[in-house]
């Protein structure tokens, strides 16, 4: 039996396919997601175009990180900006909770750090080669 079916009620992380720091998260969330809870699907993709389409305008950045928790379910919960970071780190368990439990904080209170970050992004990490996922990893990565 696969890890989706294992899984039904996984985690759909989109991330910019165009964003070396992107790339790096998504490789280390790889490394850390011991239990492969998590999906990935650039927001460049068919993907994002489907599930991103009727989020309310103010949720559709197109450069920002977007986390769909329990996306395969009737009731998906969707984070973005620092809360989706945060949420993630929740979500990952020890030793990541430790961070994880800001989620439950308002978003204002840590989406300032996010945008600075994201502005500055491409100048501290230049995008030098696309996510190219192995094969155990391929099946992690949606369209």
């Amino acid at each position: 039996m696969g890890w989706m079916m294992q899984h039904s009620l996984c985690h759909l992380v989109f991330y910019d396919g165009s964003c070396g720091l992107c790339d790096r998260i998504v490789q280390f969330l790889l490394k850390e997601d011991r239990q492969k809870l998590f999906v990935f699907a650039p927001l460049q993709g068919e993907t994002a175009s489907i599930f991103l389409k009727n989020l309310p305008p103010e949720m559709r950045f197109t450069d920002s990180l977007i986390l769909i928790e329990h996306y395969k379910s009737p009731y998906p919960r969707v984070s973005i900006l620092g809360k989706g970071a945060l949420r993630i780190a929740w979500l990952l368990g020890w030793p990541w909770l430790c961070i994880g439990w800001l989620s439950f904080l308002p978003g204002w209170m840590f989406d300032w750090a996010y945008r600075l970050v994201a502005k500055n992004r491409h100048r501290f990490f230049p995008q030098t080669e696309c996510i190219i996922p192995n094969a155990e990893q391929r099946d992690r990565f949606l369209p």
